[in-house]
């Protein structure tokens, strides 16, 4: 049989389709995208009824490899197929327990049985996901995703449910959120349903999802690069007297990201925003802030500000053995960089 390795879209329409491979082996740091799969084939494999006779799962912490086997060489009862699911064989691993002895069955699986092993916060190495491949079975690795490949994540979800976002509602729903993406499309879901098809303004992201419309991060960074003192003590005070709107690590990754643009924005040839939105692939809002922060800060400023926010960033984690409070901190810190 040929190999088989394939991408998550690829595998949601071999899926959809019921085209179905015989094992399946789905790894990796971000697990949202490990459940949907899971979840897909536990949907589409088997019908309730059928479940009750032909769904077997075993967990990593509890499973021995000869049971695993001895349910994947079964035969299904009254249906077609039947599935084995192997889930967390991380901890399986860890246990000291050879995830190899699988290779045997692996090599020549049975055509009635659909075997699914996830393993999750890690990507697992050795000879099996080669010889999952060979045999014709799909191999999904899914990598961690970084805040900068959020957009290309959820305008083409945002896209699939027939409605469009704006540049600074995306801006501001992924610098909110961040790459915790199962909170991210439970958000656009309940936004979805509650716009019914109209397009996601970025009021619309601040009123349903309990974002400030005045005072978040996204504000914050354009207040900073347009050094309007007083809007940034504003924000400061809000966050200091509402500490969930912007967590410390949010802020500070937001600053960092904003302030390592406008440093690479130094460097660019053009320097005007549609100038900064090709080079540094920024949107509409980006380079504008970005733009407007040049007149404000010099390459010699930006780089000292980069390097207090490192600072900070370590102080706030105990590594200078400082005690500072996350609101005594953004305050030394805005402070510091606005001066």
């Amino acid at each position: 049989m040929a190999a088989k390795t394939q991408d998550y879209a690829s595998i949601c329409k071999d899926i959809e389709q019921g085209h179905f491979a015989p094992v399946y082996l789905l790894h990796g740091e971000e697990s949202f995208f490990i459940d949907k799969i899971l979840n897909m084939l536990l949907e589409k494999t088997l019908t309730e009824e059928e479940k009750d006779f032909n769904l077997t799962q075993f967990f990593g912490a509890d499973a021995e490899i000869a049971n695993v086997v001895s349910a994947c060489r079964r035969y299904p009862m009254m249906a077609e197929r039947q599935v084995v699911t192997f889930q967390e064989i991380q901890s399986f691993d860890n246990r000291g327990q050879q995830l190899d002895n699988l290779s045997l069955y692996i090599s020549q699986p049975l055509s009635s049985t659909i075997f699914i092993m996830t393993c999750k916060t890690k990507t697992l190495t050795g000879k099996l996901p080669k010889l999952i491949a060979e045999c014709g079975g799909v191999v999904f690795e899914s990598k961690k995703i970084y805040e900068n490949k959020l957009p290309g994540i959820v305008v083409p979800y945002i896209k699939e449910r027939g409605m469009k976002i704006d540049a600074k509602a995306l801006d501001i729903l992924c610098e909110s959120i961040g790459a915790d993406l199962s909170r991210m499309f439970h958000e656009i879901d309940k936004l979805c349903i509650t716009l019914k098809g109209k397009n996601i303004t970025s009021d619309d992201v601040t009123s349903h999802i309990g974002i400030s419309k005045d005072f978040n991060t996204w504000e914050l960074q354009s207040a900073i690069g347009a050094k309007d003192f007083y809007k940034v003590e504003m924000i400061r005070r809000y966050f200091a007297a509402n500490p969930k709107a912007s967590p410390m690590p949010v802020t500070l990754t937001v600053l960092f990201n904003f302030f390592t643009n406008l440093m690479l924005a130094h460097y660019c040839r053009d320097k005007s925003v549609n100038g900064l939105m090709s080079e540094l692939h920024l949107s509409y809002p980006q380079a504008k802030d970005i733009s407007a922060a040049l007149k404000n800060y010099n390459g010699w400023k930006t780089m000292s500000i980069i390097s207090l926010i490192r600072e900070y960033d370590a102080r706030c984690k105990g590594a200078r053995k400082v005690e500072l409070t996350d609101p005594e901190a953004l305050q030394e810190l805005l402070y510091q960089i606005m001066h």
